[in-house]
């Protein structure tokens, strides 16, 4: 093994009660040599020493050739072995040379929590296993994890307050309302990490976020740490008492990641133009597939690589717009979307032969001269939606057919929204379906019978399973949801953070 920062291991040998390493090392950073206090790596606990040359002052100081450092410890009756020894000097010695670490965590912001045992370009990322009680929190690559996985928010006392968080007892959530939990609150070292659903006030969960670098148990002297320092994919994270310049203590809050987006779902994001598209790259995941915002204007923000823009003809009166942005425009989108709610008021509102009208108008040209793929025309799930689109079909050549049918369903429960769907699938025989706005709402007065999340979870595992459905877009990425339900909201509006509802669908 390669020695990190240029350390090769020169000599060892044991005298007695102790080893002593000589170390030869070339900086070309500032060095802050000073005594450090480490972790027991052997049987015993042991106290290290970083012994540097005089002339050497204590405070930053640059330093020019090589440096000849010597590590020794004492180890008590039953001794340490080489290996451990070796871990120190790998990994602490160098922390002592000008590695250093500082946690900057912005309160209620997505954040990638990096562990600093490992050169900062391929150090993992924190993850939890999964979005249950009990999910273990391990240490995995950031480039090959999932989104959700490894994107935490620090959220100032449990509250979602746009505050600095520094010192302070906070809640480390993930997936809207998990939050980094100790294990049955046991204050021994060793003890793992999981995430657990936050309550505010549940001491197994304030951290206090430390500008030094480590994360530590609000009102215990224990600390996040990385197991072993192995920097393996699954490592658990447990407690362990803090020591100062410990690497397995300390860590880095980046901006998260870009996600792999699209590399196996077939969720779409509903953008409501009332919400921020600087908000986007949160609800990017490996899932999330296609985005629209009912318009033929794409969002403002560089969408992340792999979130494909599906442009709306919404109806209507927007004719102009569309052929200067779609028809006419330089961008080939690949799949456009046909006009909105056709059956009812308040949508586009056509009869059918209007419909089929507008439609070779206006998204026909897209197929011919683009090669584009083609979305129906929307309806809801009233009565009249299925008869609508079958006299829209019976206007149009095979040629100008749509590639997939689109539906609105809003309902009260989950067995509802399958059995509707699956009719409405076998009145378009060998066409795929696009659920482009779904919710669990009865506009009656009387919300959802379902509770929110089993209806979303039930929901995203239904829709993800069915091979006929090509995509399906939950409604509730919107600042003013329209009369849908609160419970159905999937972003918060001002920070821009994902619910817990969101993540059923994201995650």
């Amino acid at each position: 093994m390669s020695p990190p920062y240029g350390l090769p291991l020169q000599t060892s040998r044991a005298r007695g009660g102790s080893f002593t390493f000589t170390d030869e090392y070339s900086p070309s950073r500032s060095a802050d040599p000073q005594k450090i206090k480490g972790m027991a790596f052997g049987p015993s606990e042991s106290e290290f020493g970083v012994l540097v040359p005089a002339g050497m002052r204590r405070g930053r100081h640059n330093v020019a050739g090589p440096v000849r450092i010597l590590v020794t410890a004492h180890l008590g009756a039953r001794g340490a072995s080489v290996q451990s020894l070796m871990k120190f000097v790998l990994t602490v010695v160098p922390l002592a040379l000008g590695v250093s670490a500082a946690l900057q965590a912005p309160a209620n912001s997505p954040i990638n929590i990096q562990t600093l045992a490992a050169n900062s370009n391929i150090a993992p990322c924190l993850q939890a296993a999964g979005n249950y009680d009990g999910a273990a929190v391990t240490v995995v690559n950031c480039a090959t994890s999932t989104y959700a996985q490894r994107t935490w928010v620090v959220v100032n006392g449990g509250a979602e307050e746009n505050t600095s968080n520094a010192g302070s007892a906070t809640q480390i959530r993930i997936y809207g309302n998990k939050c980094l939990d100790v294990k049955d609150g046991i204050d021994q070292d060793g003890t793992k990490l999981q995430i657990w659903t936050c309550y505010d006030g549940s001491i197994n969960q304030l951290w206090q976020v430390n500008g030094a670098g480590d994360i530590s148990w609000s009102g215990h002297s224990k600390c996040m740490e990385l197991t072993d320092g192995s920097t393996s994919d699954g490592t658990l994270i447990q407690i362990w008492t803090c020591y100062s310049g410990n690497t397995n203590q300390l860590w880095n809050a980046i901006s998260p990641r870009p996600a792999s987006v699209c590399s196996g779902g077939k969720v779409g994001l509903a953008w409501a133009p009332n919400l921020s598209s600087s908000f986007i790259p949160n609800a990017a995941t490996d899932k999330t597939c296609y985005i629209y915002d009912w318009s033929s204007w794409p969002p403002s923000t560089t969408l992340p690589q792999g979130l494909k823009f599906v442009p709306m003809f919404w109806g209507p009166g927007h004719e102009a717009d569309w052929t200067s942005n779609v028809i006419q425009g330089a961008t080939n989108y690949g799949i456009a979307m046909g006009m909105q709610e056709v059956n009812q008021a308040g949508g586009a509102n056509m009869t059918p032969a209007q419909g089929a009208q507008s439609w070779k108008d206006m998204l026909v040209p897209l197929r011919t001269n683009k090669n584009y793929q083609l979305v129906s025309p929307s309806v809801t799930s009233a009565s009249s939606g299925i008869p609508w689109l079958q006299s829209f079909m019976s206007l149009l050549t095979d040629s100008e057919k749509p590639d997939f049918m689109a539906v609105h369903w809003y309902g009260k429960t989950l067995l509802d929204m399958q059995n509707y769907l699956t009719t409405f699938h076998n009145a378009f025989p060998g066409k795929t379906v696009w659920v482009t706005e779904f919710a669990c709402e009865g506009f009656d007065g009387t919300g959802c019978t379902d509770d929110i999340s089993y209806f979303a979870n039930g929901a995203d595992d239904w829709l993800s399973s069915q091979s006929w459905i090509g995509a399906y877009f939950p409604f509730g990425f919107a600042s003013d949801l329209h009369g849908v339900g609160e419970g159905n909201r999937l972003m918060n509006a001002s920070s821009g953070l994902v619910t817990p509802v969101g993540w059923a669908y994201l995650s």
